[in-house]
């Protein structure tokens, strides 16, 4: 299971981890930064050791002061990088104001506003620190007017743009455009997910590529401030952040379990609910007909179809190419209907999980291999 932390809850744990002496603040900004460039190299190798041009967009809170990591971190390693920031740099939080002014000690600052992109000069790389997981509100001018310059250049394929934390203009609590966001190539992550980085309200993604890097939080939350423990939501190892948003439930999957009698459905039911949960987009029980009023009473959010023998699950189910999954064997009993059954789920040559009875039959009757 992927443990997801909103916005509020990851700041939290992060504020927790430093206050217990755990680590200092400055090294987990260093860590981030430092991550960023690592999940750029991975992703890109061929471009990282080109050294390039890079210009880092840097914000007025610590996202930014991961930006001005990053820079210092690509300018080590022979990249020409140019900073570019939004707000006060000298109202910046403590660890964020340490590495600007580390920054400033080696590099100039030009304000967010003269930035003057275009396909002519465009960059290698743009580093997207300007927001980070707090953004509640939309960008204004001028930083609607710079985003949209951005965005062009990526879409002219002018350059590549790596977000720090999630693409800004994104809430990460919902995964909603708060007006006009950035549109990422990579999106570096710290920790774990947030709520934003899988939800689709708006339909696709708002980065094309997603990488969660660990920077040495404590496994498991930190109690928060006022008491209570810090809630976690957990969610599917299934590929999410690859789902479109315009994706439909036969594009997460259809799985079929196949149901002993009645009185003998409740393996089924288990399996039915575990494949739901776990993802598959649609489920459904496939049952004599006596069991189908006792599976009913048991299931909500699963299909149910009649089937009393091979014959009627292959009319039902042998055309139907989305179907991708199937369960059979517990609780389906060892007669000839039971194994004609069986043989006619073994046909479909789908994606097929076999137990209990279903494993019974086969050593009965080793034909049903073939």
């Amino acid at each position: 299971m992927t443990e997801l932390l909103t916005g509020a809850e990851m700041r939290a744990n992060e504020s927790a981890a430093i206050e217990s002496g755990d680590v200092p603040g400055l090294e987990l900004m260093e860590r981030a930064g430092q991550s960023v460039v690592e999940a750029m190299e991975e992703t890109w190798p061929e471009l990282l050791s080109k050294k390039g041009i890079a210009a880092v967009l840097c914000g007025p809170g610590n996202n930014g002061g991961d930006g001005f990591v990053i820079a210092r971190l690509l300018q080590g390693r022979g990249w020409a990088v140019r900073v570019y920031a939004f707000g006060d740099m000298d109202a910046l939080p403590p660890d964020a104001q340490a590495n600007c002014d580390r920054w400033r000690q080696t590099d100039t600052i030009t304000p967010l506003e003269d930035t003057e992109f275009s396909s002519e000069n465009a960059p290698d790389v743009i580093i997207d620190a300007l927001f980070g997981i707090g953004l509640t509100r939309p960008l204004t001018a001028p930083l609607d007017l710079v985003v949209s310059g951005v965005n062009a250049l990526r879409a002219g394929g002018a350059t590549r743009i790596v977000a720090v934390d999630i693409p800004s203009g994104v809430c990460a609590d919902s995964g909603r455009a708060l007006g006009i966001c950035v549109q990422a190539d990579l999106t570096v992550t710290f920790h774990c997910l947030k709520p934003g980085h899988v939800l689709r309200p708006d339909g696709d993604a708002h980065s094309r590529h997603m990488v969660v890097k660990d920077i040495g939080l404590p496994a498991s939350p930190q109690q928060a401030a006022d008491g209570e423990v810090i809630r976690t939501i957990e969610t599917p190892p299934a590929d999410l952040l690859a789902k479109k948003g315009a994706a439909h439930k036969y594009g997460h999957g259809h799985a079929v379990i196949v149901s002993g009698p009645a009185a003998r459905t409740g393996a089924a039911r288990l399996a039915a609910r575990g494949a739901l949960r776990i993802g598959a987009g649609l489920v459904t029980v496939a049952a004599h007909a006596d069991a189908l009023a006792e599976l009913g009473a048991h299931l909500t959010a699963i299909m149910l179809r009649q089937a009393n023998d091979g014959h009627a699950f292959r009319d039902e189910f042998a055309q139907d190419p989305r179907v991708t999954a199937l369960c059979a064997g517990p609780a389906l009993g060892l007669s000839p209907e039971a194994a004609d059954l069986l043989r006619a789920v073994l046909a479909l040559n789908r994606a097929t999980v076999l137990d209990a009875d279903a494993l019974t039959l086969l050593a009965d009757d080793p034909a049903l291999f073939d």
